[in-house]
């Protein structure tokens, strides 16, 4: 993932946290905004409560890995802001990877079905 295309403000991130809608499964909570640009926005947040700076930074590692695969699926002028719950310290890349998409796709649905 390119700098260019993360958010790393934590005014950003309150400010699209408190006001935007949300899709959340077991792992994840993503806040998605109406983006200003012709490419996404990215930001990860991973809570203490998942371990040490070693293993949130590995995680974080593994979701802008996924996310490089993904993306070009993705709403290209949206913001997303990906926050990982405790529950993805003990999974491996592929249940990560698989959960991940699992709750994309079902927001991809929600939206042809709307």
């Amino acid at each position: 993932m390119k700098k260019i295309e993360m958010i790393k403000s934590h005014e950003e991130f309150n400010k699209i946290i408190k006001n935007e809608k949300y899709i959340k499964n077991k792992n994840f909570t993503i806040y998605i905004r109406k983006g200003n640009y012709d490419y996404p926005h990215f930001g990860i947040a991973v809570s203490k409560k998942l371990g040490n700076a070693v293993n949130r930074n590995k995680l974080k590692r593994r979701m802008r890995v996924i996310i490089d695969e993904w993306k070009k699926n993705l709403n290209i002028n949206k913001d997303y802001i990906i926050i990982m719950k405790e529950s993805t310290k003990d999974l491996n890349f592929e249940d990560l990877k698989s959960s991940f998409l699992d709750l994309v796709e079902k927001r991809r649905n929600n939206e042809k079905t709307k």
